[in-house]
C-alpha cells in the first residue's frame, strides 16, 4: 500500500482539484455579489463573508492566472473566444424559448433581452492579462518560472477552457435574477446559514454540470476530426437535440400570454431538457450505433414536434402518452392530418434512410462502447435515474412530492396547474413534465376515509333513500326505450363573444330546448375529450374525481374497474345497440361496449354490422344517416338501449351548403372564419335531422325518451373568444326528450355524469340505490355550485368514494349486491 501511494503522482492528481477549487471561489463571490449588490440593512455576517469572498476571489483569480501561464497562446485564445460566442448563441436560444408565450418579445432586440453578457467577461479578461503578466515575467525573471510543467497535455487546455465559458454561464444574468428569486426570503429573513448552505450546494452542482458540458464539447471536436464515436460525443448530441426539440415542443403549444406573471413556470426548460437529455442518452447506449441512433432520435423528433403541433392546433390538446395507442390506427390519422404534411413526412424518414445506408460505413462508423459490462452499467445508472424520479412522482402527496430535488421538486411543487388541463400544464410546465405525471400519477387518490365500514355506511344510506324516492315513482327505465344522442362537436356557435352569423342555423334545436329538460352541459375537453364525455354520460362517474393525469377514461380507467356501471345494464343485452359512424377499434369502443354485454356493435370498421344507406355531410357520415340506422332498429316490442355518437361535425369542417350561411368571429383569422362558417353550415343540417328524428320518434307506440348532448366545442376558435367568459370554452349544449307527456326541470348547467339522473327523474323511473346517489349529487353537488355548504360536501364525498371503491378500491360496495339493481 505504501509503495503504491508513493507511486502516485501526487502534483497530478492536485493540479484539477486546485484549480476547481480556486474557480469555485471565483464563482462564489461574483455570484454572491450579484445577488446582494442591491440589498441594503445587510447584517455584519452577510457583509463580513462579502469581505472574506473578495480576498478569496483575488487569490484565486491568482491562482487561475497562474495555471493558465503555461496554456495561453493564440490557439487557447481563438478556442476560448469560439466557445464564449457559442455560449452565447445556446444561452440565447435558451432565452427565445422561455418566451415563446410573450408576444412583446423581439429576437433581434438583442441588448434589451440580455444577449450580451458581459460581467464575466471582465474577470475572464483580468484572469488572462494576468496571466499574459506571469507569462512575461517569467520570461525574464527566472525565480518566477514556477507554473506547473505537467499541464502540457491537451486535457487541461479543454480543462482551462471549460472552467471559463462555463464561470461565464453560471454568471449569466437570467441564472443569478433566478437565484436571486430562489434566496429573496433567506435574505429578507437575515437567514445566513440557509442562504450560505443553498447557495453553495446550487453552485457546487451547477458549476459542475457546466464544466463537465463544456470540457466535453471542446473534447468532442477531437474526436469528430478522427471520425471517430465516443462518449463525448454522444454526451454533446443528446444535450444538443434535447435543446433544439425542447423548443420545437414547446412552440407546438405555446400560447399568447403569461400565467401568474410568467412566460414559463420555474424549473420547466431545464426539467424538460434534462428529461430529453437522459432518454438520447439512453438510445445511444442501448443501440451502441452513432449515426443510426443519431437518424432515430431526429426522425422521432420532428415527427413528435410536427404530432404535437398538429393536434394542438386542432383539438387544443398536446400529444399524450396515451395518444401513441393510435399507431394502431395510421389510416384514421391520416384521414385529419393535411394530406401534403403526410406525404412530406414520408419523404423526410425516406430521405434519412437513404443517408443512412449511404453513410453508415464513412460516418462515425463502429460501436461508441466496446465493453460489453460498461455499457450494462452506464444503461443500468440511467435506468436507476430514471425509476428514482418516478417513484418521487408516484409519492406524490395533495400535488406536492418531496422537497429539496434539484429541479424536479421546483417545477412540480412551485404551482399547481394541472387542474387547468394538459395543455395548460404543457405551456408552462413542459410537455415532458405532463408526459411524467401521466406515466407516474395514479389514476385516483385514495379518499382520506375509506374504509369498508364508511362504504358499508354509504351503501344503507342510499338503499334507504332509493325506497323513499321510489315511493313516489311509478315508471320503470327497463320498460321504455332510451337513446342517448352524442353529437359531435355540438355547441350553439352565437353563444360565443364575437360571432356573427348570417342566419340562425339550429332554430328547431333552440325551439326543443324551450320545450323540454335542457340546458348547457360543462365539457371537460375543448377540441376533443368525446369518449370521456361518453363515460361519464353512461356510468354517471364524473371525470373531475379522477386524477388530472388522465387523459382517456376508457383506455386508463376502465381495465382497472372492478365494477362497470352503466344506463345500459337496464337492458336485455340483446336490446343494446351502439352506433357510430367510425372505427370500433377508436378509444377501444368495441372491448367497451362488448364488457358491457352491447349485442349489436354499428360501426364503419371492426365491427360485424356496418351502417346501411350511407351518406355523407362534409366529409363524413351524415347524422340523418345515423338517426335512420336508429330507426331501422327500433322494435315497439321490446324495450332498448340505444348509445349513438355522431361524426359530421368531426373535423375537417367541409361543406358547401346551405350557402346563404356564413359566420364570422371579432378578431378571427380568415381559415378561422372559414371553419366557422362551414361549422355552422353543418349545424343547420344536424337541427334538421335531429329535427325529424324526433318528429318520427312521436309517432312511434312506445315510450322513447332522447338525451342528446354536445360532447365539447370545435377546436377552431381563437382564445380571444374566450377572455371574457372563459367558461364558455367548455359549456355545450343538452336537452332530455320524451315523446310522451314528461315535467320540463330546470337544470340550466350540468355534468355530462349527471345525464342518467336526469333522465330518471324526467321519466319518473325508479332508482337503485346508486342512482339514488347520482340524484343527490345532481340536486345538491354538481358543477352548477362553486362552492358546497357541508352536507353538499358529503354528498359529493360518498360519490368520490364510491367511485373509488369501484376504480382501484376493494370493491366493498359488492357486499350490497343490490347497490346497483332497481327494485
Amino acid at each position: 500500500m505504501k509503495n503504491y501511494l508513493k507511486n502516485i503522482d501526487w502534483l497530478k492528481f492536485a493540479y484539477p482539484i486546485l484549480l476547481l477549487i480556486f474557480t469555485f471561489f471565483i464563482n462564489f463571490y461574483t455570484v454572491n455579489q450579484a445577488i446582494l449588490a442591491n440589498v441594503i440593512n445587510l447584517t455584519k455576517t452577510f457583509q463580513s463573508q462579502l469581505i472574506v469572498s473578495l480576498v478569496l476571489f483575488i487569490l484565486s483569480i491568482i491562482g487561475v492566472s497562474f495555471y493558465l501561464i503555461e496554456h495561453l497562446n493564440w490557439k487557447f485564445l481563438l478556442k476560448l473566444l469560439i466557445g464564449y460566442v457559442l455560449y452565447l448563441l445556446v444561452a440565447y436560444f435558451l432565452i427565445i424559448t422561455r418566451n415563446l408565450n410573450n408576444t412583446k418579445f423581439k429576437i433581434w432586440s438583442l441588448s434589451h433581452n440580455g444577449f450580451w453578457q458581459w460581467d464575466f467577461l471582465l474577470v475572464i479578461i483580468l484572469i488572462i492579462l494576468f496571466a499574459f503578466l506571469g507569462k512575461l515575467l517569467g520570461k525574464h525573471i527566472k525565480f518566477l518560472r514556477v507554473y506547473p510543467s505537467i499541464s502540457d497535455k491537451p486535457y487541461y487546455d479543454n480543462l482551462l477552457l471549460a472552467i471559463l465559458v462555463a464561470s461565464a454561464a453560471l454568471n449569466n444574468s437570467v441564472y443569478i435574477a433566478t437565484l436571486k428569486e430562489t434566496t429573496a426570503s433567506l435574505i429578507v429573513q437575515q437567514r445566513f446559514d440557509i442562504y450560505l448552505a443553498n447557495l453553495v450546494s446550487i453552485l457546487l452542482l451547477s458549476l459542475t454540470g457546466l464544466i463537465l458540458l463544456v470540457y466535453t464539447c471542446f473534447e468532442s471536436t477531437r474526436d469528430l476530426r478522427k471520425n471517430q464515436p465516443s462518449i463525448s460525443l454522444i454526451f454533446i448530441f443528446s444535450a444538443l437535440f434535447a435543446t433544439i426539440f425542447n423548443y420545437t415542443l414547446q412552440f407546438g403549444v405555446k400560447d399568447n400570454g403569461a400565467l401568474l406573471g410568467r412566460y414559463i413556470f420555474p424549473g420547466a426548460t431545464l426539467y424538460q431538457i434534462c428529461f430529453l437529455f437522459i432518454i438520447y442518452l439512453f438510445l445511444y447506449f442501448l443501440i451502441n450505433r452513432f449515426l443510426l441512433t443519431t437518424m432515430i432520435i431526429t426522425s422521432l423528433g420532428v415527427v413528435i414536434s410536427i404530432v404535437n403541433a398538429v393536434k394542438e392546433g386542432m383539438r387544443s390538446e398536446p400529444l399524450l402518452v396515451t395518444d401513441f395507442v393510435w399507431l394502431q390506427q395510421i389510416d384514421l390519422i391520416t384521414r385529419f392530418v393535411d394530406f401534403k404534411l403526410t406525404i412530406y413526412t414520408i419523404l423526410s424518414l425516406a430521405f434519412l434512410i437513404l443517408i443512412y445506408i449511404f453513410c453508415k460505413k464513412k460516418v462515425l462508423p463502429g460501436k461508441i462502447i466496446k465493453k460489453k459490462r460498461v455499457r450494462i452499467g452506464i444503461l443500468s445508472c440511467l435506468l436507476a435515474l430514471s425509476v428514482t424520479i418516478f417513484v418521487v412522482f408516484r409519492n406524490e402527496k395533495e400535488t406536492k412530492i418531496v422537497k429539496g430535488i434539484p429541479i424536479v421538486s421546483k417545477i412540480n411543487n412551485w404551482y399547481d396547474i394541472n387542474w387547468m388541463g394538459f395543455s395548460t400544464s404543457a405551456r408552462y410546465k413542459s410537455l415532458m413534465y405532463v408526459w411524467t405525471k401521466q406515466l407516474t400519477k395514479s389514476i385516483m387518490d385514495t379518499p382520506d376515509n375509506y374504509s369498508q365500514e364508511k362504504i358499508n355506511e354509504i351503501s344503507k344510506k342510499y338503499t334507504k333513500l332509493a325506497k323513499k324516492i321510489n315511493e313516489n315513482r311509478k315508471e320503470t327505465i327497463s320498460n321504455q326505450t332510451v337513446i342517448y344522442v352524442l353529437s359531435e362537436s355540438f355547441s350553439d356557435p352565437s353563444r360565443v363573444d364575437g360571432v356573427t352569423l348570417s342566419r340562425e342555423v339550429i332554430p328547431n334545436i333552440k325551439k326543443i330546448k324551450q320545450n323540454t329538460t335542457s340546458g348547457l352541459m360543462k365539457s371537460d375537453g375543448y377540441g376533443g375529450g368525446t369518449a370521456n364525455m361518453e363515460f361519464q354520460a353512461l356510468t354517471g362517474l364524473p371525470f373531475y374525481n379522477f386524477s388530472s393525469s388522465v387523459s382517456v377514461l376508457y383506455t386508463e380507467v376502465v381495465p382497472e374497474m372492478s365494477v362497470f356501471p352503466s344506463i345500459s345494464n337496464q337492458f336485455q343485452s340483446k336490446n343494446r345497440f351502439v352506433l357510430h359512424p367510425s372505427g370500433a377499434n377508436n378509444y377501444g369502443r368495441k372491448n367497451i361496449y362488448t364488457k358491457l354485454g352491447f349485442s349489436d356493435l354499428v360501426f364503419t370498421s371492426d365491427s360485424k354490422d356496418d351502417f346501411s344507406n350511407k351518406k355523407f355531410t362534409g366529409v363524413s357520415i351524415s347524422d340523418k344517416t345515423l338517426y335512420n340506422n336508429i330507426l331501422q332498429r327500433l322494435d315497439t316490442s321490446q324495450s332498448q338501449f340505444f348509445s349513438a355518437i355522431t361524426m359530421q361535425n368531426h373535423v375537417p369542417w367541409v361543406v358547401g351548403a346551405p350557402e346563404d350561411v356564413s359566420a364570422s368571429g371579432d378578431d378571427f383569422t380568415n381559415d378561422e372564419n372559414e371553419a366557422l362558417s362551414n361549422y355552422a353550415r353543418l349545424l343547420t343540417h344536424t337541427d334538421t335531422s335531429t329535427k325529424d328524428f324526433l318528429d318520427k320518434l312521436s309517432n312511434i307506440d312506445k315510450k322513447v325518451t332522447v338525451v342528446f348532448y354536445g360532447d365539447h366545442l370545435p377546436g377552431f376558435y381563437p382564445d380571444s373568444a374566450f377572455m371574457n367568459n372563459p367558461k364558455s370554452k367548455y359549456q355545450t349544449d343538452y336537452f332530455i326528450w320524451s315523446n310522451f307527456k314528461t315535467p320540463k326541470m330546470n337544470y340550466p348547467l350540468v355534468n355530462s355524469s349527471d345525464f342518467t339522473a336526469e333522465l330518471f327523474k324526467q321519466t319518473n323511473s325508479k332508482v337503485s340505490p346508486y342512482y339514488a346517489l347520482l340524484t343527490e349529487v345532481l340536486d345538491n353537488a354538481s358543477v352548477d355550485r362553486e362552492k358546497l355548504d357541508k352536507k353538499q360536501k358529503e354528498i359529493a364525498e360518498d360519490l368520490k368514494l364510491v367511485q373509488y371503491d369501484i376504480t382501484l378500491g376493494k370493491n366493498y360496495i359488492s357486499s350490497n349486491k343490490d347497490f346497483f339493481k332497481i327494485k
